[in-house]
């Protein structure tokens, strides 16, 4: 009697922390939270997602992992190349994170942004150099493509989010009278 008891409660503890566990877990991803806070005149939620949005467009290393992972997936080739052009993007990773502790330590944001782009643009030469002699002509000009189609869709997701929080959303921006969803 007293063992069927436990494992009822037991089993009742379980599933009202499941639901607790679940309703916490859904409530943090609903999509409509940002647009709820907007509603209530509560603009900091949207603020924030807007920064770590700007944050992220902004890492420079992505566009190495991201190399990386069209040379391993996309462009498929073989284990010997990806052993040749690996020290090539951890060199370029070694830097970029030298360089964004140095920066980060400045405490100028405006001016590491700047110097980033710099620094981004030598460090991006060199890593192309790089990847030219560590892979087959085919392979770097497939991988320096997907690069530059990369950068091309960054900067224009990049120009798309300053339009829409500088309100300039063009045609389809949302004002103060935007169209109710």
């Amino acid at each position: 009697m007293k063992q069927k008891f436990f494992a009822i409660a037991a089993i009742a503890v379980l599933a009202i922390l499941g639901v607790f566990i679940f309703e916490y877990a859904t409530l943090a991803q609903r999509p409509d939270r940002n647009a709820q806070n907007q509603q209530r005149g509560n603009r900091q939620g949207g603020e924030r997602g807007g920064r770590g949005m700007q944050q992220s467009m902004i890492n420079p290393v992505s566009w190495i992992n991201d190399s990386w992972v069209d040379l391993t997936f996309t462009i498929k080739v073989d284990d010997e190349s990806l052993v040749k052009a690996r020290p090539v993007y951890q060199a370029a990773r070694d830097k970029f994170a030298a360089k964004m502790e140095e920066l980060q330590a400045s405490g100028d944001r405006q001016a590491a942004m700047a110097e980033m782009q710099s620094f981004t643009a030598v460090v991006g030469k060199e890593f192309t150099a790089g990847l030219q002699e560590a892979l087959t002509k085919e392979q770097a000009a497939k991988v320096t493509e997907l690069i530059k189609k990369r950068q091309t869709e960054q900067q224009q997701q990049r120009q798309r989010m300053r339009n829409r929080f500088r309100g300039g959303g063009g045609a389809g921006g949302g004002g103060a009278g935007g169209g109710g969803r």
